[in-house]
């Protein structure tokens, strides 16, 4: 058995905080303000150091796996648990003790431990086995993660209930029994197939229900016409004029679902078979990952660091609906609050927490918009702004003010590339001087499926590979995904990003100021202020994480993933 040393849980070892601050990973007053925290909320001090932003949990990780001498294990690497293994725990001990059992192998039971004390683990499996075990430390989040994918009922299960009641209503033809509790399980179903949008689509003779799952509309059910009250209902609840059936709505709600809070926002159009609806689904009060572990490559995450690092300037995310820009924002702003930043945010809706900042949010009914929020922003002295979104030029006019006047400006600009953005923030009205005096860099993303890690096989190269890419990649293995349940037989499970990236150097400051013509754009790039599509969509190809296939999805041609000549 791997060694495993004795004494307090490994969270709150006093030695823990010597370690990161012996690596350098935080700063004394950082791990202080961390122990004020603990005592105040009882929570652990790796879980406060993570969710403050000052410690990836990937290196929280790393650093315990060293100290307690036990191999790290990446979540790619974990085997799928064995049924009979699983049989042997419940979900409230795993969590308890952050242990996740994988399988029993030589004699002895192999688990990846999360946010544990290794003894008190070892001891665990010892009283419920007998056997001896050998453990990996994983990232805790990962972990605690899989542990209630593993133990809560399965998506199956969801879906019966969700049947079993549309059942019961399908025989109400009176209509007198109300809908709620088939909301409910709607919500539930698509919270369980992790969708993100809820679409109900009339059609002549049935209602049409489909959930958009990684960026992909999957169709679910064909309910009867007769759930057309489903519509009625969700627009009572979302505060919407449920007389008036001629002109598109939008409202929200909010909701728990398995103890997640949610903002659900809701738009509905018209038909001729009727009003559709679409429901966006929100989680509250969530906390998003680090730059590190939302999928940027190594190579690029120092520049994109860099930029959040900047004293003043205006940085943009660009991108369709849907892209993870915001996710990517406020990435890269979880651990500025612990550094002697002040950061303010406005935002339509609040998506995540932001540890140590103000987070405010739009209410049109109040005036409260980006534009005004900004102004108001620069009476409260902060270093950082982060506005949701520049749609507009009183917005942008905002924005590049409080950039010319000391503070750094992030937000997030409705174009399809990183050339665009200047034409885009020109045509809101902004000079092409003041532009270029503040415009730090910019980063167009999208999203594509990973290949499920549960079905991945290996396959030939695609025939029809984008000139350039075959020879870029040649020798190198090809996957895709067969389906399984796993991935609901798509053959691809989670997102990853798929980026260019654009710093703004003293000769794109010049272009930027004589009017950024696009034609002009591509001889003033070079590898040190720009980072292509193509770069990004190859490396994810190198690693067996996505297809050509998808890449082309994403981004529309495969000529977006042809390299250029410089």
């Amino acid at each position: 058995m791997n060694r495993v040393d004795s004494g307090p849980c490994p969270a709150d070892a006093p030695e823990l905080g010597s370690t990161l601050i012996r690596l350098g990973i935080v700063e004394p007053i950082q791990l202080a303000y961390a122990r004020q925290k603990q005592a105040v909320t009882g929570e652990s001090l790796s879980q406060i150091l993570v969710r403050l932003g000052l410690v990836a949990a990937s290196d929280l990780a790393r650093v315990l796996a060293e100290h307690h001498g036990l191999p790290y294990f990446s979540q790619t690497e974990w085997p799928e648990p064995a049924a009979d293994v699983l049989q042997l725990f419940n979900r409230e001990a795993c969590l308890a003790h952050g242990l996740l059992p994988l399988r029993v192998h030589a004699g002895k039971l192999e688990a990846v431990l999360g946010n544990a004390d290794p003894q008190r683990a070892a001891s665990l499996i010892q009283r419920r086995t007998g056997l001896a075990t050998r453990l990996w430390q994983g990232d805790f989040i990962a972990v605690a993660r899989r542990i209630e994918e593993v133990y809560s009922p399965r998506r199956r299960s969801v879906r019966s209930a969700f049947e079993r009641e549309y059942r019961q209503l399908s025989q109400d033809v009176q209509g007198s029994f109300p809908v709620d509790e088939l909301i409910n399980q709607m919500l539930t179903l698509a919270v369980s197939e992790r969708a993100t949008d809820i679409h109900l689509q009339p059609e002549s003779q049935s209602v049409h229900m489909a959930f958009r799952i990684d960026g992909v509309l999957v169709p679910i059910m064909a309910l009867g016409r007769g759930m057309m009250r489903l519509v009625s209902a969700i627009k009572v609840i979302s505060a919407m004029d449920i007389s008036d059936n001629l002109r598109p709505q939008d409202g929200r709600f909010s909701v728990t679902i398995e103890n997640q809070a949610y903002d659900a926002r809701v738009s509905t159009s018209i038909t001729p078979q009727g009003e559709s609806v679409v429901m966006r689904l929100l989680p509250k009060g969530v906390s998003v990952a680090g730059l590190e572990e939302l999928g940027f490559a190594p190579e690029h995450l120092q520049r994109l660091q860099a930029l959040f690092q900047q004293p003043h300037g205006i940085f943009l995310m660009t991108g369709p609906t849907g892209s993870g820009k915001t996710t990517t924002l406020h990435a890269g702003l979880r651990p500025l609050g612990m550094t002697g930043k002040s950061i303010l945010t406005v935002e339509d809706p609040i998506e995540y927490e932001l540890p140590v900042a103000a987070q405010t949010q739009v209410n049109r009914k109040a005036n409260y918009t980006f534009e005004t929020a900004i102004r108001h922003f620069l009476r409260h002295d902060p270093d950082i702004m982060l506005v949701g979104e520049i749609r507009d030029g009183e917005t942008a006019d905002a924005a590049i003010r409080a950039a010319e006047t000391g503070h750094l400006v992030l937000s997030t600009l409705h174009v399809n590339s990183v050339s665009g953005v200047v034409g885009r923030l020109m045509a809101l009205g902004i000079a092409p001087q003041a532009l270029a005096e503040t415009l730090i860099g910019c980063i167009n993303q999208r999203l594509a499926r990973c290949i499920c890690s549960h079905c991945k096989v290996p396959v030939a190269a695609p025939a029809n590979m984008p000139s350039g890419l075959e020879t870029l990649l040649r020798g190198v293995q090809h996957f895709r995904g067969e389906g399984c349940e796993h991935c609901r037989q798509t053959g691809f499970y989670g997102r990853l990003p798929v980026y260019e990236m654009l710093i703004v150097d003293a000769p794109l400051a010049r272009w930027v100021e004589d009017g950024g013509r696009r034609t002009q754009l591509a001889g003033l790039l070079t590898a040190s202020n720009h980072v292509p599509l193509w770069e990004t969509g190859a490396r994810l190809l190198r690693e067996g994480l996505t297809t050509v296939d998808e890449l082309t999805r994403v981004l529309g041609s495969r000529e977006a993933l042809a390299p250029a000549v410089r």
